[in-house]
């Protein structure tokens, strides 16, 4: 056991040690109490660190094949073991599942609440850094219902499931009216760096009615999110990233792909079956050649700008371009953990009547 997790943060170390231009030699030590029970030392932000400068600390159990939490965990203050920063559990499958109970680094409660496999259970209530009340939502899986929201100034925006509410994601925010704790009407997605737009929704009753990006119109599910579900920092510590920066070190880049939560196996299927459905109608024993369609993937992870590089049959092309709309979004490349475009690219080769595809990301630009 002691191997495999030593073997386990090394491949974290080495892939953060890459992105640099000047590799940063880096102390992390674990220290293991029992079988799989381990004490992880963290920054103000959750990602893993040297114990020398830790803020916080992590009690808890890890299935290291699967590199994911399980049973119950504790977060405290390094400064005071007395003081909670998180308690919870997580099932077997490293999905968080019962009671949490989550606090600011000053010891203020910042949210109580229940998760169930993974996603917000029930009744939450979440305050501001001064104890004062922020957002009261109800969850059902995937189903959320805002109920109260406060400003930081303590005026209510949200009363009894109808006002004016925003969704703060980071990097973007999406902003519309509630209607019984529902969406209702418009509602737009900005950059928040600028306020620019990137999509737009609109709602009827509470259920999603169509979308429009700058490219493209969709109906098959909605994007917006009413509580981002990394909106407490200890989710980071799911990531099991190191920080970027070693203790009283100089900041370097950190720079992560863009990706599909479920895989890279699951996303290659995605475009298998989006192509296949095509293709199927499609005579192509005549093609012998090859056919890349270069786009982009945009800050909120969707693809787009998909376009023909080389000569091939454009009746073919645009028919796949089309279907590949159909792809899900992506988590987006990022750079210090700021969301950025990305090139994307895929490759098709045909032959004999048959044919296969590869796909690939272009490096990030700084």
């Amino acid at each position: 056991m002691r191997s495999s997790l030593i073997s386990f943060f090394t491949a974290f170390c080495c892939y953060i040690a890459s992105a640099q231009e000047v590799p940063v030699q880096r102390n992390i030590r674990l220290e293991f109490i029992k079988g799989d029970s381990t004490r992880l030392s963290f920054n103000e932000e959750f990602y893993i660190i040297e114990d020398s400068c830790a803020q916080i600390y992590r009690y808890a159990h890890i299935d290291v094949q699967n590199k994911v939490y399980t049973g119950q965990f504790k977060d405290v203050s390094r400064a005071n073991a007395n003081q909670i920063i998180t308690q919870g559990a997580y099932t077997a499958d490293g999905l968080k599942n019962g009671p949490f109970i989550i606090n600011y680094l000053n010891g203020v409660l910042q949210a109580k609440g229940n998760f169930k496999d993974g996603a917000f259970d029930g009744r939450w209530d979440v305050y501001y850094d001064t104890g004062k009340p922020k957002i009261t939502f109800e969850a059902n899986g995937n189903d959320i219902k805002i109920i109260n929201e406060w400003d930081a100034k303590g005026t209510q925006t949200v009363i009894n499931g109808t006002g004016n509410y925003r969704a703060d994601m980071g990097f973007m925010y999406w902003k519309g009216k509630l209607l019984n704790g529902k969406p209702e009407g418009k509602w737009k997605s900005k950059k928040a760096s600028d306020d620019s737009d990137f999509t737009s929704e609109v709602y009827k009753n509470g259920d999603f009615q169509k979308g429009n990006t700058s490219y493209d119109e969709y109906r098959d599910a909605p994007r917006l999110v009413l509580i981002s579900p990394s909106i407490f920092p200890f989710t980071i510590a799911e990531k099991f990233q190191i920080s970027a920066v070693a203790c009283n070190g100089p900041k370097q880049k950190a720079f992560v792909n863009a990706h599909y939560t479920a895989g890279a196996e699951s996303f290659s299927q995605h475009i298998a079956d989006l192509s296949s459905d095509y293709l199927k109608n499609i005579d192509i024993n005549t093609f012998d050649s090859q056919l890349t369609l270069e786009g982009e993937i945009s800050e909120i992870g969707v693809i787009g700008k998909l376009q023909n590089r080389n000569p091939f049959n454009a009746n073919v092309a645009r028919g796949l371009i089309t279907s590949l709309r159909g792809l899900p979004n992506l988590q987006p490349a990022t750079v210090d953990g700021k969301p950025v475009k990305q090139g994307f690219k895929i490759t098709y080769t045909f032959h004999n009547g048959i044919y296969s595809f590869r796909y690939g990301f272009a490096p990030i630009q700084q």
